[in-house]
């Protein structure tokens, strides 16, 4: 968030309960520093996002599809802290201790993504198995697509921390690839895709080599 007189109230309220926080300026500066780190939820200061560059706003918005998140906006008059989740209920309010308590807590701290991620729509076996037998493969497509890993669609809820095996069709090495549920959109909850984010957990340096090309553009076809 932008310096303003909205932080010390923040940290305060923060300051209270069994957690810890990084204060972010902009995001090129949290992938140096804390780039390492696993994060179990969000704070966004609504003026500081309205505020913020066109690039940490896009950013923003990814996170917010990974994190539990909370919009904060601190009124100076009343001295007030109000409070906006995703997915509340109209008129429902929550502290921030009830936003550690009920959603940070219980979210397994993730990683920051660090890879350049593209809208790549890939053909994909996925199976529960390696040896990705026809009668327990189904056919997927992804989302988008980094060296780290991808967004697929799915119509159904996967369980956080599930493995699955990737055969992407369109590469030159299609050898199965090991991949771990890190994020579901369930289908139904939003307006949007839904699905699973999966990071890659076994791939060969070819198919890194593949997927970097097409990431860069390279080897997408307008």
């Amino acid at each position: 968030m932008q310096e303003s007189a909205a932080e010390p109230v923040y940290l305060d309220a923060i300051a209270s309960l069994d957690a810890e926080c990084v204060i972010v300026r902009n995001f090129k500066e949290l992938y140096q520093l804390h780039s390492a780190r696993a994060y179990s939820g969000l704070l966004v200061d609504i003026v500081s996002s309205i505020k913020a560059s066109t690039e940490d706003r896009a950013v923003i918005k990814e996170l917010m599809e990974v994190y539990p998140s909370l919009r904060l906006r601190w009124d100076p008059e009343s001295g007030e802290i109000r409070t906006l989740m995703t997915g509340a209920g109209v008129g429902q309010k929550i502290s921030i201790a009830q936003f550690v308590d009920s959603y940070c807590t219980s979210f397994t701290p993730q990683a920051l993504r660090l890879y350049q991620r593209r809208e790549i729509h890939c053909s994909v076996l996925c199976s529960v198995y390696q040896q990705m037998p026809d009668s327990a493969s189904e056919r997927t497509v992804t989302v988008d697509l980094s060296v780290g890993g991808c967004f697929l669609y799915f119509s159904y809820s996967l369980d956080v921390g599930t493995t699955l095996w990737l055969r992407f069709v369109d590469f030159a090495d299609n050898t199965p690839i090991k991949v771990e549920v890190v994020w579901c959109r369930d289908w139904g909850k939003s307006m949007k895709m839904p699905g699973a984010g999966v990071r890659f957990i076994q791939i060969s340096e070819k198919q890194l080599q593949e997927i970097a090309y097409f990431v860069d553009g390279a080897g997408i076809e307008e």
